[in-house]
């Protein structure tokens, strides 16, 4: 199947008249970001790679998760509704795509799904274009993945020579979507565009990170303070990331009512571990830029059996400290390799 970039306009044009949102790469503030679309005329296909990722469709920056009032001495909680939009994700990178099962494997483990995410997961399609290059910061390549990997992704459109898109319908959402797109999709075949994919990072090994890791003694080593001592702690690289997905519970309100909510959160943040009786247990930045790391390459694949990095490059991008997580990998499979 076939589909032009006018085709995917009209797509988002028709998917926006039956009031499904469609959540794609657009500008806001003259940067390219992935937010819910006005209209067809926003969508900017152009970038390489948007500034956030679309996390936030399935996995609200904040959503209200319970109510309550008090009334005479007694409390009354009710839990929100659970209804959520239909929504298109159209125009996705294949590194955000193959994301979702990291978020699905954290918030559906041991079989005790949060239906908030779930819910919005059941009525989400994601139509992802595969990337022809990257730039300095991407480093899918290294993680398993690849430009145009299908993971994660309900149609995959890989571009052509021409201008256009080469479609694959890889599940039934997909294909029900491309059915109902009223001929925007149509039959044919065209070269593909060449690819250019992102080199792998020189010297870096997962699964010898992994390995390392996996030795509690290196919690100690000298290279965390080394690398991360001048992390400010800002949280920008968990804010931005695919698969970053900690959260907060609070209580927000007036005297006799309010609302319980989920908020993001930071493992970076000096108060994300701290206790009620003034104990922090990373109480140095590098100590919490660790963890951060950890838990890309050791806590995901060892208790969620899943990626827990897809080597997007935001976190490099956002940095204005210049941390780059490809030079820790490179550092630890060395040490790895020495030890």
């Amino acid at each position: 199947m076939l589909i032009s970039k006018e085709g995917l306009k009209k797509l988002a044009e028709k998917l926006l008249g039956e009031g499904v949102q469609v959540a794609a790469p657009t500008e806001r503030a003259n940067q390219p970001v992935y937010a819910a679309l006005r209209s067809a005329d926003e969508l900017a296909l152009e970038h390489q790679i948007p500034r956030n990722s679309f996390k936030e469709f399935l996995f609200p920056q904040t959503e209200v998760v319970a109510r309550f009032t008090i009334s005479k001495g007694s409390v009354n909680l009710a839990s929100a509704g659970a209804e959520f939009p239909e929504t298109v994700v159209l125009g996705a990178r294949p590194c955000d795509a193959a994301s979702v099962a990291s978020l699905r494997s954290v918030f559906t483990w041991k079989g005790e799904d949060d239906r908030f995410f779930t819910g919005r997961e059941d009525k989400a399609a994601v139509v992802t274009i595969a990337c022809t290059k990257g730039d300095g910061a991407c480093f899918c390549t290294s993680v398993g993945l690849a430009p145009d990997s299908p993971q994660g992704s309900d149609i995959l459109l890989r571009p052509t020579v021409s201008g256009g898109f080469r479609a694959e319908a890889l599940t039934e959402r997909g294909k029900a979507l491309v059915a109902g797109a009223d001929g925007i999709f149509t039959e044919g075949d065209e070269e593909l565009a060449p690819v250019a994919p992102p080199p792998a990072v020189e010297s870096a090994d997962v699964e010898k990170i992994l390995g390392w890791l996996s030795d509690t003694e290196n919690y100690k080593d000298a290279l965390w303070a080394a690398h991360a001592g001048k992390c400010v702690g800002c949280g920008a690289c968990t804010y931005v990331c695919p698969t970053c997905h900690c959260f907060d519970i609070v209580d927000e309100g007036r005297a006799f009512e309010g609302e319980r909510r989920k908020n993001w959160d930071a493992c970076q943040f000096d108060h994300f571990t701290a206790h009620a009786g003034g104990h922090n247990p990373r109480e140095k930045q590098s100590q919490r830029w660790r963890n951060r790391f950890m838990c890309k390459f050791h806590y995901y694949p060892t208790k969620f059996d899943s990626r827990g990095c897809v080597g997007c490059g935001r976190c490099i991008r956002v940095c204005y400290v210049g941390l780059d997580i490809t030079e820790m990998m490179q550092k630890v499979t060395a040490k790895s390799v020495g030890s």
